[in-house]
């Protein structure tokens, strides 16, 4: 057995129109928020406890990028050292050569970078710091690094056409990146951007352009060398993430932070997305616990499992979707929306783009 570490650090420059996380652009509150994060850490990870080895590190966000290397310092010596991973978020206009070379001092090995788009009226648009020759700029100094590198980019956004899309895909696979996250924009109540469409003053993509694109984008990156092995992810033989690998497994993990999740045992809990709560009080953050029993078990199972390109074997998925399944895998085989193969069965390519509806048939 081992563990996953995530780490959340919420300081950005800007609060981007679809961003629905728990994120702080009051720069002036990183020493005291850093602070609450080393007590946090050190109440659940204390000298004295037996852990298993801790095989993944994530510092994710919010900008973790934005945060000073002497904070991000104090963070790494509070946990336990990673075996494994440890992987990095940033944001273009963070990343040069100093500051590569600073996160891999601190055992920094893979860095995740959201450029979400390489056409400047894109970025614009849902409010981006950065432009897209600095992106270039970005994932080719990460590249040349050595760490392995990962690009995000968002799929659907306003303005966004098949030609700029389809651009920006080319300048990704041409770049280098080991590992790619295709995200197809999801609007959030209470963000920026659901508002401006709800009232009509932004168009986003199409259900139907964005599908198109979606399943092109598949096939795209599969003959480039990035084989999809999850809904949203590509990676090169050798180079998937290994954090996020443990999510989709159920592996165990801690969340340390603003509204940070955790998975021990087979309780789920969560913090506070207030920070001065959270800076007050780092001890005692927890502001949603849940206790999973059987049901909720088997349906993460189905859940997880089938959001993998990997799929389950045909033998668990029957188990635990009871008689229903073998309806349910025989529909979406006629349909086209799942595929059998090594006694396995997954999802198409068409299939993910409505997984989590043909899922909740199964509960």
């Amino acid at each position: 057995m081992s563990l996953g570490v995530y780490v959340h650090l919420p300081f950005c420059r800007v609060h981007c129109t679809y961003c629905p996380f728990a994120i702080s652009t009051d720069i002036a509150l990183q020493d005291a928020y850093v602070e609450a994060l080393v007590r946090e850490i050190g109440s659940r990870l204390g000298a004295g406890q037996a852990l298993p080895p801790v095989h993944s590190i994530y510092f994710g966000g919010g900008t973790p990028s934005r945060t000073s290397i002497e904070n991000l310092r104090r963070v790494v010596e509070a946990l336990p050292p990673a075996a494994g991973e440890f992987s990095m978020e940033a944001n273009p206009e963070d990343i040069n050569a100093e500051s590569l070379r600073a996160w891999q001092d601190l055992g920094v090995n893979r860095v995740s970078i959201g450029v979400q788009s390489f056409n400047d009226a894109e970025l614009t648009e849902i409010g981006r710091v950065h432009d897209a020759a600095r992106a270039r700029e970005a994932v080719a100094m990460a590249v040349a690094s050595g760490m392995r590198t990962n690009l995000d980019l968002i799929l659907g956004l306003p303005h966004q056409t098949a030609e700029s899309f389809e651009s920006t895909l080319s300048e990704a696979i041409d770049l280098g990146a080991g590992h790619l996250s295709l995200y197809m924009l999801d609007l959030e109540e209470g963000t920026p951007l659901h508002a401006q469409v709800a009232r009509g003053r932004v168009e986003v993509g199409d259900d139907e352009q964005v599908a198109s694109l979606y399943r092109r984008a598949i096939d795209r990156l599969e003959a480039a060398g990035l084989t999809q092995y999850e809904i949203s992810n590509f990676a090169r033989a050798g180079e998937e993430c290994a954090h996020n690998l443990r999510y989709w497994t159920r592996g165990e993990y801690h969340g340390f932070g603003l509204g940070a999740h955790s998975f021990i045992g087979e309780e789920r809990f969560a913090n506070t997305r207030n920070i001065r709560d959270y800076i007050a009080d780092p001890e005692h953050a927890r502001d949603f616990i849940e206790q999973l029993g059987e049901a909720e078990r088997r349906r993460e199972i189905l859940f997880l499992g089938l959001r993998q390109t990997g799929g389950m074997y045909y033998e668990e998925l029957t188990r635990l979707g009871g008689k229903e399944a073998n309806e349910w895998i025989e529909r979406g085989l006629q349909d086209g929306w799942l595929r059998q193969s090594g006694g396995r069965v997954a999802f198409t390519s068409s299939g993910f783009l409505l997984s989590n509806d043909y899922i909740s048939q199964l509960f």
